[in-house]
């Protein structure tokens, strides 16, 4: 019998400081030659994702339309890969248990395994709606990061994993995401500038398309 496909859904508390999410989508394609893919290749379709999953697009200003289906079609084009898979995104967090069934029926085939790391918000509701997702209770981990750098939270997850992270950088990474403050205000802070930030990316790939699109039609009436 074939060994299953693994899924690993990261789920970063408030507060925890992400640097796990920006550097999945920033080392993809070193990450698909290690055997494993990212289901998100930007920070954007990672945001996307998540927005769509907890129904949250009101919340950042989006229509339902500019989320709708994007977790679908990224579990798709992960399969091709015929790669274990893994995402990550802090607001999974908020995810109810419905949410999070919703989520894991897009993985059918896959072995869902849960990170969930740990922030300064009470994590056990968390824990809880997220356990049903594993359905074996050795594949919900709980990732400390009290006191570690960076660095050491993306390594100490690439060994959950199963990759090792000496040759994948966190150097090059955009925004604040390599040089997380320890300070619990300014993490909070960071967090929430980097999810407005990855929704203003969502609405301006939206007006993109919609120019390009009426570019065309006038050059057809033209």
């Amino acid at each position: 019998m074939a060994k299953k496909q693994k899924a690993w859904i990261h789920v970063g508390m408030p507060g925890a400081g992400d640097v796990v999410e920006p550097a999945l989508a920033h080392h993809h394609a070193a990450l698909v030659e290690l055997g494993v893919a990212s289901l998100a290749r930007s920070s954007a379709e990672s945001f996307r994702a998540a927005v769509e999953i907890t129904r949250s697009h009101k919340d950042w200003g989006l229509k339902r339309a500019d989320v709708e289906g994007q977790w679908t079609r990224l579990v798709r084009r992960a399969r091709k890969s015929r790669c274990d898979v893994v995402f990550s995104q802090p607001l999974l967090a908020t995810a109810t248990a419905e949410q999070v069934a919703l989520l894991v029926d897009a993985l059918a085939g896959y072995q869902v395994n849960v990170v969930l790391t740990t922030g300064l918000d009470d994590e056990s509701a968390a824990l809880a709606r997220w356990q049903t997702a594993c359905r074996k209770p050795e594949r919900l981990h709980v990732l400390e990061t009290d006191g570690l750098e960076p660095g050491q939270v993306w390594k100490a997850f690439g060994r959950l994993v199963g990759f090792g992270t000496a040759s994948l950088g966190l150097d090059r990474l955009p925004g604040a995401s390599a040089t997380l403050q320890t300070l619990p205000e300014a993490l909070r802070e960071v967090e929430r500038l980097a999810r407005r930030n990855a929704s203003l990316e969502v609405r301006l790939e939206e007006l993109d398309r919609k120019r390009r699109k009426l570019k065309r039609r006038l050059s057809s009436a033209a």
